[in-house]
């Protein structure tokens, strides 16, 4: 879990760790291969060098921080996840392997795999939920056939389906003498058995990850080690020195991250490592693996920035981080960008950008017809209204403060550059972003405080985007999502006119025009829905016209947890089915639906307490439980 303390000590301390390798620290490093000349970073000439660097930098940190501001803080913050190519099908659309239709993950990107603690191939659904267990459900008996338990320190599942394999990712808490640290795993299992193939380890943990054409890229997020620093920090009459003299203790090894492949360790090496010149936290290694395994050439490369938000495309990796700092006693706030390719399995930095503010999630981020489009929200300064803070209880920014404001940004995406064509800005001044959707040459933007603008721009101009609507209705959409031609649903809540939200509200949308249209609304008094905050809750099942939407009120006394089937006209959202996994006498919070999956004629839902089939129509009635 990343900690608030590397914002102050790694932001200069992991400068200077670009070159660290487990070579002799007097050897010369040679040249970045996977670096482009024109990219702003740099690496150090020896390993000797890099370690210096790094103490000199950490020294420098401690000393110029007050001791409150570089201690640990609890938590960890985590981001969310575009269809580019115009209103194409994500991979929620229907599949077929010479059997039923059936739903995959709500991607991104169609043809981009996202992990999701839930896969199927039509006859089989793999899914993993509650930290207990990774569990294969044969559909056609409704039975578990396989399940493998998992470990007690482990943490963050997901799951890849691959053509004769499953992936399972996960994070596990090491204890290392009398410290504990984070460790990424990939684990290449037998989907019939779940017996472990190959196995890839990694300090830290995944940022994300995306599987595109059989090979996996990930993204990885490591911390320094330095648990005597901390011991010499929280012991709280340490002097400078006392400081000094416990960072010029590390080793190299410290710093870096280190990895394993079927259990052989490796290091990574001094010329996989670059730094821009400024830092802003730990570093991020970004690597691709074939599913299929031989995972022997594994080869990270790192870049020792900060990172929270992956968007993949199917050339593309793109790696984004919020940097929040102070120039001359005013704050400063901005988010870069970097474009990886893969090249013969291995990463290649390809462009770097910067843009104002921070990113909502992934969905503020499309590659289209050679550009990149960013979207961002520029914070007043001490203000957090956001899509989990409720914006109508805070106060108005300061009338000193530069109030807040959104921003799209374009780029040229060229071989080894981004280069800013144009922006649009001043959308929704004292609000922030809570949905962003880009399809084809137009985007979406909703922001909030009090009413919900939602923004058209038109993008067909890189040079010059141009908001030519602003649609102005109470409550908010957390999500957007094209459900047809000039057709866009939404889903977020109502709220009144002071801004306080009241229930999960669905919105259709008439986008045919320069200006969104509401054409109907779907309203669930006291409920939200988790598709606000992860899409992959999400199901759109085309072939139906159907929406389903994971819903929960808090409110009664065992709270009503369930999915609302929406039938989804051209002009009108109508309740189709109330769905709840009744057949349990389990807890209610564990009947909370977490996904939903169409196979065939079947309506699948998942969640804590079990698997559950509806017929697909019709009345939906209950056709299998398969309990956990």
């Amino acid at each position: 879990m990343k900690t608030r303390l590397l914002l102050a000590l790694a932001a200069a301390a992991s400068a200077a760790a670009a070159s660290a390798c487990t070579a002799p620290p007097d050897t010369k490093v040679e040249p970045i291969q996977w670096v482009p000349v024109s990219a702003q970073l740099a690496a150090f000439d020896t390993c000797d060098d890099a370690l210096e660097g790094i103490q000199d930098a950490a020294i420098a940190a401690f000393e110029n921080y007050e001791f409150d501001q570089v201690l640990p803080a609890d938590g960890a913050e985590e981001f969310a996840v575009e269809d580019e190519a115009g209103a194409a099908p994500t991979d929620a659309s229907p599949k077929s392997g010479g059997g039923d239709a059936f739903s995959g993950t709500n991607n991104a990107v169609a043809g981009v795999d996202e992990p999701d603690i839930v896969k199927t191939d039509g006859t089989f659904i793999y899914s993993v939920v509650d930290y207990d267990a990774v569990r294969v459900v044969d559909t056609r008996s409704g039975e578990v056939v396989a399940e493998r338990a998992l470990e007690d320190e482990a943490w963050n599942h997901q799951l890849f389906l691959g053509d004769d394999e499953l992936l399972l990712m996960y994070a596990s808490d090491i204890e290392e003498g009398d410290e504990w640290v984070s460790e990424f795993r990939l684990e290449r299992l037998d989907p019939a058995s779940l017996d472990v193939l190959d196995t890839f380890t990694m300090e830290g943990s995944m940022v994300d990850a995306r599987l595109v054409g059989g090979e996996v890229r990930l993204a990885i997020g490591t911390e320094p080690q330095i648990q005597p620093v901390w011991e010499t920090l929280w012991s709280g009459d340490a002097s400078d020195e006392d400081i000094a003299e416990a960072v010029r203790d590390t080793e190299l090894e410290d710093w870096i991250p280190s990895f394993a492949v079927n259990g052989e360790a490796h290091q990574v090496g001094c010329g996989s490592i670059a730094h821009p010149e400024r830092f802003t936290g730990s570093s991020v290694s970004v690597l691709a693996l074939p599913a299929d395994g031989d995972w022997t050439e594994a080869a990270p490369q790192t870049v020792m920035v900060d990172g929270e938000t992956v968007h993949g495309t199917a050339e593309s990796l793109y790696l984004a981080h919020y940097d929040y700092a102070w120039d001359e006693e005013e704050a400063k706030t901005e988010s870069e960008v970097y474009r990886f390719v893969f090249e013969d399995g291995e990463a290649r930095l390809a462009g770097e950008a910067a843009v104002p503010g921070s990113l909502l999630n992934q969905y503020s981020l499309s590659e289209f017809d050679g550009h990149l489009r960013v979207a961002t929200t520029e914070e007043a300064a001490g203000g957090n209204c956001g899509p989990w803070n409720d914006c109508a209880w805070e106060s108005a920014p300061d009338e000193e403060n530069e109030p807040s404001k959104s921003t799209v940004t374009v780029f040229a995406v060229g071989g080894d550059s981004l280069d800013e064509t144009g922006s649009v800005t001043d959308l929704g001044v004292d609000e922030r972003i809570y949905a962003v959707r880009f399809i084809g040459d137009t985007g979406y933007v909703v922001t909030f405080r009090q009413t919900d603008p939602l923004y058209t721009i038109d993008l067909s101009d890189p040079a010059n985007p141009v908001v030519t609507g602003e649609l102005k209705i109470t409550g908010y959409s957390g999500y957007l999502h094209p459900v047809g031609p000039d057709r866009l649903l939404g889903v977020g809540q109502e709220a009144n006119e002071e801004g306080q939200t009241m229930g999960m509200q669905a919105s259709l949308f008439d986008t045919s025009a320069d200006e969104a249209v509401v054409l109907d609304q779907y309203y669930r008094e006291g409920a939200e829905s988790t598709v606000e905050w992860d899409p992959h809750a999400f199901l759109y099942w085309e072939d139906a016209s159907i929406a389903v939407l994971p819903a929960a009120n808090w409110g009664s006394y065992d709270g009503e947890f369930g999915a609302v089937v929406l039938s989804v006209g051209d002009t009108e959202l109508t309740e189709a089915a109330w769905i709840e996994h009744s057949e349990t006498d389990v807890d209610p919070y564990s009947t909370q639906i977490l996904r939903t999956i169409v196979i065939g004629s079947q309506l699948w839902t998942l969640s804590n307490a079990g698997l559950q089939s509806n017929q697909l129509g019709g009345t939906y009635e209950p056709t299998a439980w398969v309990a956990w």
